[in-house]
């Protein structure tokens, strides 16, 4: 990738990092750390990755994105009014009453959600079916599943992965975003289930999601075609963050206050400019 389009997709995260504290800040409510730390990742998918229209939102030939963790809809709802699906400024009635922008999204309502936000480990039973439909008409578009490490471990995940490779469900990309950390374990669940969908067949690959040329890299290796179902473990790190929210999921479900959000706003765009 060159170093000028990485400059461009690092501008457009660091504005939609900007979004999703201004968002939160002034609904005085919502998640903040995941969305953040997640935000490389998903532009890369949406600027890069996925064939998608915003003007054309329903088109069938588009990929499908199904987003399997509350903590990060935030994250999305900021990429969607960037991608331009909707205007911006639904953005600051996020989780109102009446407001189209619910804690959870609304795929009848909401142009770009193409499916309920599901978690527990459920995340798969909703893409796979889906994907496996998409297959069936003939369509090329894929489905790319989006979760967190924690709910690989599900025994109903595991179920649904092993019917995907029975079935040969080849349009389907599921991506398990974790916390990087140094060195390894093979206690941590991105390995165990990493060798438990090897033996079922799923083809494994690993990358850094908060690098856009490890992005580039990592899907570069997709097969354009299919040839088997594909699980991407993305690390994402806390320099993607904010100082004081790292770490910290609790504090950060909590009301950020007017003075919290402008000390975000400062150091994301001192992060920005560094």
């Amino acid at each position: 990738m060159e170093i000028n389009r990485i400059n461009e997709l690092e501008q457009i995260a660091s504005e939609v990092r900007k979004d999703i504290v201004r968002m939160v800040g002034v609904a005085r409510s919502g998640l903040l750390e995941f969305p953040l730390l997640i935000s490389d990742l998903l532009v890369y998918l949406y600027w890069e990755e996925m064939l998608l229209l915003a003007q054309s939102p329903r088109r069938n030939d588009r990929d499908r994105f199904i987003l399997g963790t509350e903590y990060g809809v935030p994250a999305l709802y900021s990429i969607l009014a960037k991608r331009g699906y909707y205007g911006r400024e639904e953005l600051w009635h996020y989780r109102r009453l009446g407001a189209m922008l619910q804690a959870l999204p609304d795929f009848r309502r909401t142009p770009g959600i193409d499916a309920p936000c599901v978690t527990s480990g459920t995340e798969l039973a909703v893409a796979a079916p889906l994907a496996q439909s998409l297959s069936m008409e003939g369509l090329n578009s894929r489905v790319f599943c989006f979760l967190e490490e924690s709910e690989c471990g599900c025994e109903d995940f595991f179920l649904e992965a092993e019917r995907c490779a029975k079935k040969n469900i080849k349009n389907i990309i599921v991506i398990a975003a974790y916390k990087h950390r140094d060195g390894s374990d093979p206690n941590y669940p991105q390995v165990k289930c990493r060798d438990r969908l090897s033996g079922y067949g799923w083809k494994i690959l690993e990358m850094d999601g908060s690098d856009f040329a490890s992005m580039e890299e990592i899907f570069g290796r997709l097969d354009p075609d299919g040839s088997k179902p594909t699980v991407i473990f993305a690390s994402i790190r806390n320099g993607r963050g904010l100082s004081f929210a790292e770490g910290d999921y609790t504090r950060t479900k909590k009301g950020l206050s007017i003075e919290a959000m402008d000390r975000a706003l400062e150091e994301l765009e001192g992060k920005s400019n560094g």
